[in-house]
Order: C-alpha cells, then sequence, then structure tokens
C-alpha cells in the first residue's frame, strides 16, 4: 500500500489553524499485536473521520514492560487512520542505526512528522552497589542529536521536539527553554510542551517566547487522568508530570461523588485548558490519556464548544477562576516563575514595556567547580584522549569511559554524570525542586548553567551542535 506524501501537519500550524491533536500511548503487551492494538485502530478510525482532528499522535506509553515496535504499530494504525498520524520516537536503546532504520521505515509508510523524544528512564536502568544509577553507554539518545540524525536521513520529514515548561526552580525553568531553542536551531519544526495544568506555566511559555521573538509554532499537551494516576503524579512518580496537592485532592473529590460526574469535570477542565491556550496563542493542543474513542468524541465535542464560545481572554479567566476556585497549581514550596503578572486580568498578553520579569538568580558555582572548571580549561583536556590526561579528566571533570564525550559543551563537566548521559541540555523528568529524575542528586546541568552564567556564556547553551 503506498500514501500520498502531503504533510497537513506542517500546513496546517503554519497557517495559524488552531489544531486538535489525539495522543494514543501503545501499550506494553506481549500478546497479539493486532488484538492489543484495538482500542488504539477505534481512536485511529475516529480521528481520521473527524473533520475537527488534525492528526492522531501515536508514542509508546510509560516504559515498562515488552513494548512492540513503534514501525509496526505505525503500520496497522495506517492502514485504518484517514487523517496523517505523528509517530513519536524514542532515544530509547541509543542505537543511532535503529534510529535511522525507524525514520526510513516510517517514511515508507507515508509518515511524514515525528516527534523526537529522549524518552524517561528505563526500569532496567543499571545501579551500583550503594543504588546509585550509573552512566550506561549508549542507552538513550539526546532529543536534539536525534533531531540532527532524522533531518540528515529524512530532510524533507517535519519533525517536532518537547519542552517541559512545568518547571518552578530557576535553574530548571531557563534550561527548559535554553534547551528548547536549541532544538528549534538544531531544526525543530515545531513544540510540543508537556502536559500539566497549571495554566501559568502555559502562559510562561508564550510570554517567554515573545520575548526572545520566536514564532515557530508551539502544541500544548493536555492530559485527562484516572483517579488512580492522581496519587502518583502528586507524588512525582510520573517523570516531567507535575500536579499540586489541591488540584490532586479536587479530583479525588470530584471521582468520590460519580463516575459520569467526575468525567464530566475532567472533559470540562480540558475544555478549558483548551480555550485559554488558543487565547495564549498556541498553534494547537495535543490530548493525551484517552482511554478510548468515545471518551475521545466527548472530549473533542467540548473542546470545540468552548473554542468555538470562549472569546475573549477576561471571558476565560474567570470560567477558569470559578471552576477551581483559585487553588494553588503550583507544587508547594517550589513555585517560581518568569513573569509576576500572569493570569491577571489586566495582561491579556505580553507586553514588553508593563510586564514585569521575576527577579533570576541562577546558582553561583561553588568555589570547587570553579577551580576545577579553570584548571580542565588551563590544561586543555578537551583537546587530548590518552591515559594520563584522562586521569586528569575523572577527578576534575567527572570523566568516565564510554564515548568521546565534548567537555567544551558542558564547561567541563563530563556528560558521564548524567544517567542518560546527556549532552545537549536536561530531559525534562527532573522533579520540582531540581532533584534528577532518578532521584540520586540534583540535575548536572544545574552546576553546567550556574558556569555559563559565571563565563557570561549562557547563549552556548542554545547553540547547535554537530556529532
Amino acid at each position: 500500500m503506498t500514501f500520498e506524501k502531503r504533510n497537513t501537519v506542517r500546513e496546517k500550524l503554519r497557517t495559524g489553524k488552531f489544531c486538535i491533536f489525539l495522543e494514543y500511548a501503545v501499550p506494553a503487551t506481549t500478546q497479539d499485536l493486532k488484538l492489543a492494538l484495538a482500542p488504539g485502530m477505534e481512536m485511529a478510525k475516529y480521528a481520521g473521520a473527524e473533520e475537527r482532528v488534525t492528526a492522531l499522535i501515536v508514542g509508546p506509553g510509560p516504559p515498562v514492560g515488552s513494548r512492540p515496535d513503534i514501525y509496526d504499530v505505525a503500520g496497522h494504525i495506517r492502514n485504518v487512520c484517514a487523517t496523517e498520524s505523528v509517530v513519536a520516537v524514542t532515544g530509547h536503546n541509543g542505537d543511532i542505526d535503529s534510529l535511522r532504520k525507524t525514520v526510513a521505515g516510517l517514511d515508507s509508510l507515508g509518515v511524514t512528522s515525528v516527534l523526537a523524544l529522549t524518552g524517561d528512564v528505563d526500569p532496567d536502568h543499571p545501579r551500583d552497589k550503594r543504588g546509585v544509577p550509573v552512566y550506561r553507554p549508549n542507552a538513550y539518545l539526546d532529543s536534539c542529536r536525534m533531531i540532527r540524525i532524522i533531518r540528515a536521513n529524512c530532510p524533507e520529514m517535519t519533525v517536532g521536539a518537547a519542552v517541559n515548561p512545568f518547571k518552578y526552580n530557576v535553574a530548571d525553568n531557563f534550561l527548559q527553554y535554553f534547551k528548547m531553542i536549541r532544538k528549534l536551531n538544531t531544526g525543530a519544526d515545531f513544540i510540543s510542551t508537556q502536559a500539566g495544568w497549571d495554566m501559568k506555566k502555559y502562559q510562561e511559555l508564550q510570554w517567554f517566547l515573545r520575548s526572545r521573538s520566536i514564532s515557530e509554532p508551539v502544541v500544548a499537551r493536555l492530559m485527562m487522568v484516572s483517579p488512580d494516576e492522581v496519587t502518583g503524579i502528586v507524588g512525582h512518580q510520573r517523570a516531567g508530570l507535575v500536579m499540586s496537592h489541591e488540584l490532586g485532592a479536587l479530583i479525588q473529590r470530584e471521582s468520590a461523588l460519580n463516575e459520569k460526574q467526575a468525567m464530566s469535570a475532567q472533559i470540562r477542565r480540558l475544555s478549558l485548558q483548551a480555550a485559554g491556550c488558543k487565547l495564549f496563542g498556541y498553534s494547537g493542543i495535543q490530548i493525551a490519556g484517552l482511554p478510548d474513542a468515545k471518551t475521545a468524541k466527548a472530549v473533542v465535542k467540548r473542546i470545540t464548544e468552548s473554542l468555538d464560545g470562549i472569546d475573549s481572554y477576561e471571558s476565560w479567566l474567570n470560567e477558569w477562576n470559578d471552576f477551581h476556585n483559585r487553588i494553588e497549581m503550583a507544587p508547594y514550596p517550589d513555585r517560581y516563575y518568569v513573569f509576576k503578572d500572569l493570569m491577571t486580568p489586566e495582561y491579556p498578553d505580553y507586553d514588553p514595556d508593563a510586564v514585569r520579569q521575576t527577579d533570576t538568580s541562577l546558582p553561583e558555582p561553588t568555589r570547587g567547580d570553579k577551580i576545577r572548571y579553570n584548571l580542565a580549561r588551563a590544561l586543555h583536556l578537551q583537546k587530548f584522549d590518552n591515559p594520563p590526561v584522562n586521569l586528569l579528566k575523572g577527578p576534575l571533570c567527572g570523566y568516565r569511559k564510554g564515548r568521546d564525550w565534548n567537555l567544551e559543551r558542558t564547561f567541563n563537566v563530563c556528560a558521564a554524570g548524567c544517567p542518560k548521559g546527556l549532552e545537549d541540555g536536561p530531559c525534562g523528568g527532573s522533579l520540582p525542586d531540581g532533584t534528577c529524575e532518578f532521584g540520586h542528586q540534583a540535575c548536572i546541568f544545574h552546576k553546567i548553567i550556574a558556569l555559563a552564567d559565571w563565563q557570561n556564556k549562557l547563549e552556548m547553551l542554545e547553540e547547535p551542535y554537530e556529532d
């Protein structure tokens, strides 16, 4: 079977039409693939028949169990879906040849758009005797590197990348935004956010983009959650997902009434989020957590009504606040925002002459980090790779064998200190206080951004690199 390669995703994102994407997370399974994908096939049929749905986004669920090959999944979906599919490819397994093969296979199926994601922690990631995660060579591919590989092998493919704006300390916040710009500079065509419920953060991202005069399309990922998932999200057990205790308690109260009312409240919340994101300036929304096509249909219907019916920022803000009784959406005690005037009636849009930026101080490098940085630079350790020099790289830079590390890119802090070995910037999975997704230490990019700021070279965190 052959497919016409018309890239409707790119066309609609760039022509200003507000897009609605449905997300289908492929389950881990050991059963017959076609049987396991039955709910996804129904979702694909509905997406293809619904005029307001731009595309179906197909990606892996949480990294547990046996996951089907995304190429095989895409083939089944494409056979029943009359609209375009966007396939999420992750950097799990860290195999460049495997990524090239997957992308080439998707291209042969007629898939014209992909999302490049580093991916969450592998449950089988090795740890040492103390339980500390250790860098495993070639276990993950950084999303920036994935963009470079996809661009080199399929130049015409539309490539999306992710950003997680739901960060509540200064370092994590700006690290996400700087890496987002690096992804765009590397060749990403559009950005998709992590899912969240704090509308201030959705607005903050748009204001940040406008403060930097960045106009590339950005899609807001929204999520429906079951009551069973709330406790894990509030407890930071789902990488990159943040929900305040207050919102978690509200959703639990909604679910305690009855199933019908709980579902109605969830759909209402999603529809208000969608309308808010459109008013903020997003190019579209991506709806995750939909259990079946029936629910998807109800959600799209309500969202469409809100998109058509709420036409002013003031009316939207009143509805959002009334529905949530102004509960706290940030995770206590971490509550940092880049701007002070978010979600206020006085500022429906970003005004560079009036909007106030929060006083921001990036972390200072420690005295020891400064000394090690200066010594590594004075000795030109980046330029040499031999046993005597590598002995010095260990204590000064945290160097470990495994690959050809680019110390200059990471301000003489070897990225082997990141269990995923990321050099282009952090993943989106850190906890609200800045702890690494693995839970053993602060994200190493806190140290890197501190050194970059100290050296007045923050722009280096946005620059694209060649492998």
